[in-house]
Parts: C-alpha cells; structure tokens; sequence
C-alpha cells in the first residue's frame, strides 16, 4: 500500500489543515509544486473533458505501508474531470479532490495533490484500500498534452509526477481522454 489507511490520513489532514475550507469534497492538498507563468497560449481546450488515469508508481523512500524504496506498483485508474478558463485548469479527481492546473502550450502544469489507491494483489477493491493523500511536488509537476491519433479523438497527458505524502514516490501518469457512448435514441 502507499501510505496510511485513508481515514486517518483524512483526519491528519483535516488536523493540520491541509485540506480545503469546507466539511468535505472537493479537498485541496498542497505538495511543494507552484504553477508557472505563461504566455504560452494553450494548445487545447480542456474544458468539459473527463479523463481516466494509469501509470506506475515507483516508492522513492522509505515510509510506504507495505512497500519498500525500489518497490514498483500499478495505479488503480481515477476520474479526472477539467474545466478551463483561459490557460487555468480546474482539475476534479474522483468527485474528491481537486487540483489545480496551467496550460502554457501543450504543457499541463498541476499543483495540489489527491488519493492514489494501488493495486492490492492485482485487484483494485477501493473500500479496502489504504492510501494516503499525497501532494505533487516541484520538479516533477507538468505533463504533456498530445492529440494521439491512434486514441482517435481523445487526447492524452503524459509525464511522471514527484509526490510527497508519508513517504516520496514517482508515479508515471498517463492521462486518457474519455469519450463518453452517444445515448441510445
């Protein structure tokens, strides 16, 4: 697992006020990456996008539950849901935490941090996973957007990201376009 059971990490959280105003989602985590200036204009409109994440996440440090520095574990997927005015990026993560985002160009910079559930004996059963909140940190906080054409109309985001939280880990992202079915008539 990385990290502590969540509940705990919400209450920590909540304790030293790293989340966000208010009782309950969306929740805002800070990590040590800040959101560059830009003059860029953005490459894309990411508004009303909804995206789903995969990646592995490789431990930096010691501090994991049940991981070791080394130690490599796939992500299970999340939602991602953007809305973009101008070149800023609001970012929902699983209708739970939200983290914020620049697009200068087709660089995606992100700032904040979210739950990152792993697989548990190649299952993803969320309701009994143990995961910390982990912030993204600076030198490791930009993705890049592409239009691939092998996904067809989807676009893709892509980097590693530095995250922070009990223990430091490296987790490479890919970020997928979803496109919804049309609805029956």
């Amino acid at each position: 697992m990385l990290g502590i059971p969540l509940r705990m990490a919400l209450c920590a959280a909540i304790a030293l006020g790293l989340s966000c105003s208010g009782d309950g989602p969306p929740y805002f985590i800070p990590g040590t990456a800040t959101l560059p200036a830009c003059d860029a204009a953005p490459a894309f409109d990411l508004s009303d996008t909804v995206w789903s994440s995969e990646g592995n996440v490789t431990i930096d440090t010691t501090g994991c539950d049940d991981a070791q520095p080394g130690e490599e574990l796939e992500s299970c997927p999340l939602t991602w849901e953007m809305t973009q005015t101008g070149s800023d990026v609001s970012i929902l993560v699983d209708n739970e935490y939200e983290i914020l985002g620049r697009l200068c160009g087709d660089q995606l910079s992100l700032e904040g941090g979210f739950w990152l559930p792993v697989r548990d004996d190649g299952d993803c059963t969320y309701e009994e996973d143990s995961a910390a909140e982990v912030g993204i940190q600076a030198g490791g906080s930009t993705l890049t957007v592409v239009d691939d054409p092998q996904l067809g109309p989807e676009l893709a985001a892509t980097g590693a990201l530095a995250l922070g939280g009990p223990c430091e880990a490296t987790y490479d992202l890919a970020l997928i376009e979803f496109t919804p079915s049309p609805s029956l008539p």
